[in-house]
């Protein structure tokens, strides 16, 4: 059901209870649809039931299993109509954001975001691909618009939302062609936003760069979940 025992601290234990089932849901430690046993987890990672039912009822906030009284608890099983939502509300989320940021960019802002997409290229370049980083920098990319927004919880939306994107469960099949891509956006993204033109800049977020239809090729691959 879960990989090797893990070490953790007491201090911020429920978290990384959380953390750690998060990733053994993005990596397929546990499988879309599995019944999950609190007393069979909580011998494997040696802890107690307390903390680790604090982090199911955490990660059954973030939509991520299925908590049925009487019948147990369920890894959500997602869909590709659930990715294509994901998307979509990204997509309207980043587009509102631009309404107020637009007019707040500066050079120094679009050179950050020069700056972390190179990085970004390095990352999709080289032979092992540290996944995890790549994700980190891409957050960090849409957050220095979306931090110039007037409404502050739409950064603390767009991070709710692309956080269940980044550990749907997944084939873990990044492709080059895909990265590419995602690289090449960035760059019409960058040069919307130094212009300072808002009509073309929710084009290249809203209307290329998280259009699911698009990108719905790759994400068939990557996810590998149903059509429902």
């Amino acid at each position: 059901m879960v990989s090797n025992k893990p070490e953790f601290n007491i201090a911020s234990l429920r978290e990384q209870v959380f953390n750690y089932l998060k990733n053994e849901i993005a990596t397929l430690g546990i499988r879309p649809g599995e019944a999950l046993s609190l007393r069979k987890i909580s011998e494997q990672l040696g802890i107690g039931i307390t903390p680790l039912r604090d982090a199911l009822i955490q990660l059954e906030g973030a939509g991520m299993v299925r908590i049925l009284p009487r019948r147990g608890i369920y890894l959500r099983e997602f869909t590709l109509k659930d990715i294509e939502n994901y998307y979509d509300t990204l997509g309207m989320i980043e587009e509102h954001a631009l309404q107020t940021a637009i007019n707040r960019i500066t050079p120094e802002h679009c050179s950050i975001m020069v700056d972390l997409n190179e990085q970004i290229k390095e990352y999709t370049r080289a032979e092992t691909y540290g996944y995890a980083n790549y994700m980190a920098l891409n957050k960090a990319f849409h957050r220095v618009y979306l931090n110039l927004s007037d409404n502050s919880y739409l950064p603390l939306l767009w991070e709710n939302i692309q956080q269940k994107l980044y550990y749907l469960p997944t084939n873990n099949i990044q492709t080059k062609e895909w990265d590419e891509l995602c690289n090449d956006e960035h760059e019409y993204i960058i040069k919307a936003l130094s212009a300072r033109n808002l009509k073309l800049a929710v084009r290249w977020t809203k209307g290329e760069h998280l259009n699911f239809h698009k990108h719905e090729e790759f994400m068939r691959t990557y996810y590998g979940v149903s059509t429902g």
